[in-house]
């Protein structure tokens, strides 16, 4: 009897190192955190689709990347320039408009 729980622990042992490297071909590290839903795009317009991946901290300077596009104040993406950037926010700007990128949603998934 304990031969066989060996063995069927060793053949589950090896299911699960045979699947592993199935399953991280299926995910990219390096894909931005919006691919995954991360990001929260609920105060995007549907016309203008910009998505807002992550903050980056430097000595003096934060930069934000929208759409795969790294960005400081200032600079300008489209029609809108960017404002401010915060620690979960950039806020953009364009005439009287002012349209505010979140990193992470306020909703709670369980």
């Amino acid at each position: 009897m304990s031969k066989l729980l060996d063995y069927s622990l060793l053949l589950l042992l090896v299911l699960f190192l045979v699947s592993v490297p199935t399953f991280a071909q299926n995910v990219d590290p390096t894909k931005p955190l919006s691919s995954y839903g991360f990001a929260n795009t609920n105060n995007i317009k549907k016309d203008n689709p910009l998505v807002l991946e992550t903050i980056v901290y430097g000595d003096q300077v934060r930069t934000a990347i929208i759409n795969g596009k790294v960005l400081k104040v200032g600079d300008t993406i489209g029609e809108h320039k960017v404002l401010i950037v915060n620690d979960k926010n950039v806020v953009l700007g364009r005439d009287d408009e002012r349209l505010k990128l979140t990193l992470f949603s306020a909703v709670v998934v369980k």
